[in-house]
């Protein structure tokens, strides 16, 4: 489904001071560096404006310059929808993954991300921004330990499931039924890590300091790190 493009879920929690050698500088070297231009989606967030702000200054000290907004959760214009298909990177924000997936359905962003994507774009998206990269995205706990809340995602990738704040929260109970219930593999993720997926050569790797879990469809566990 990413075409040519690259996906980088990252589980929360990410560096921001701004490093070129953090996720966030691996993420806008990817997009271009100084030629890059982003697209921010801040709309899982309670407070989108403040995460705008913060990403924007984090992109601009790693020398990207073209950076825009586009608040799914407000009035999108036709101008921002080709601003999405004409990116190299764009980046989702934390917040609240169900809330974000409305937007985005509302705004008639999802397939602009889509086609950026396949035709070469960097995703990145962190927390939320994480889930939502995939077809069926966790969109919470269920009535019991052993239900889970399940959603569409972008369906940038299809055949896994993500979950993020993996290790800190404690969250392989919930992965697992997760993966069984959809018959997918499961991707937990660490914060101040990603896992990289690179449509242009099929690499797969994963950077930052944490781990990522893999429940693969016989429900067996590999747990990865950078290399």
């Amino acid at each position: 489904m990413i075409g040519s493009g690259c996906v980088i879920a990252i589980g929360g929690n990410e560096d921001k001071r701004g490093a070129r050698t953090s996720i966030l500088g691996r993420f806008v070297q990817r997009a271009g560096g100084r030629s890059a231009r982003i697209v921010i989606i801040p709309s899982a967030s309670e407070y989108p404006e403040a995460r705008v702000q913060r990403y924007l200054g984090i992109f601009q000290q790693l020398g990207a310059s073209d950076i825009r907004a586009v608040h799914a959760e407000r009035d999108v214009t036709h101008e921002d929808r080709e601003a999405i298909r004409g990116a190299s990177g764009i980046f989702v924000t934390d917040g609240d993954q169900k809330k974000l997936m409305e937007y985005l359905h509302a705004a008639e962003c999802v397939e602009p991300i889509r086609q950026a994507v396949r035709g070469g774009a960097v995703y990145a998206g962190t927390s939320a921004g994480a889930a939502v990269a995939s077809k069926t995205m966790i969109a919470g706990d269920g009535e019991n330990g052993e239900l889970v809340e399940l959603g569409e995602g972008i369906g940038l990738l299809p055949d896994v499931i993500i979950d993020q704040h993996f290790g800190e929260r404690r969250r392989l109970p919930r992965l697992v039924v997760a993966a069984k219930t959809r018959k997918l593999v499961g991707v937990g993720i660490d914060e101040d890590t990603a896992i990289v997926w690179n449509g242009s050569n099929g690499e797969m790797r994963v950077e930052g300091v944490g781990k990522v879990t893999v429940v693969d469809r016989e429900h067996r566990l590999h747990v990865l790190g950078a290399r």
